[in-house]
């Protein structure tokens, strides 16, 4: 019985942890075009997701699961790593029958010990990753952010991306930003249909 909740749990967690890369991948890839390692989940969409780590516990009553040591969550060619994954939800973890709770919910999502989102070309950092379901944002934050792609780079102290707007805030300090001009890769608009 505790496997079969143990399994369900684990399915449920990482069907939302694909949901939350999913989209704050679509809302930052829609919100500009700085460098953003956040936007290969949104190509890679279709691909299953992967998470291992070193050890997963379930703290039913507390309403925790940990996945800890080496996390490594990949979709596609994009890759996020970070010592421990928290997940914080409401309800059961999983029924008797081992299918995902239906009334389940995720509240919070945090990957601590240093963040690193990662595809071909670009690059996020940050010590503390943070997807707020109720107000649908992800935090990053460090000393400091970084965003690389290629030569350019951006740093600061926080980056708060809304889900829902699809905008995404660097504040806690000064910003800093390099862009190499023709470095940036501009989308094509798509022909028009006849």
């Amino acid at each position: 019985m505790i496997r079969t909740r143990l399994f369900g749990f684990i399915v449920a967690a990482a069907t939302c942890a694909a949901t939350l890369l999913v989209q704050s991948q679509i809302a930052m890839a829609q919100g500009s075009n700085v460098p953003n390692a956040l936007q290969g989940f949104a190509k890679n969409r279709d691909e299953p997701v992967r998470i291992n780590s070193n050890t997963l516990e379930v703290r039913d009553k507390e309403k925790t699961a940990v996945f800890a040591g080496n996390v490594v969550v990949t979709q596609g060619d994009t890759v996020l790593r970070s010592p421990q994954l928290l997940v914080f939800y409401d309800g059961s973890a999983a029924p008797a029958d081992g299918q995902p709770s239906k009334s389940n919910q995720i509240r919070r999502l945090e990957a601590t010990g240093g963040v690193v989102v990662q595809t071909k070309d670009q690059t996020a950092t940050g010590e503390i990753g943070v997807f707020d379901v109720k107000s649908n944002t992800v935090t990053l934050t460090g000393k400091p952010v970084i965003l690389t792609q290629g030569p350019n780079v951006i740093r600061g102290q926080k980056l708060t991306v809304d889900l829902t707007t699809g905008v995404s805030r660097f504040e806690g300090g000064r910003v800093e930003s390099l862009i190499l001009p023709g470095s940036v890769k501009q989308e094509t608009p798509a022909a028009p249909k006849r």
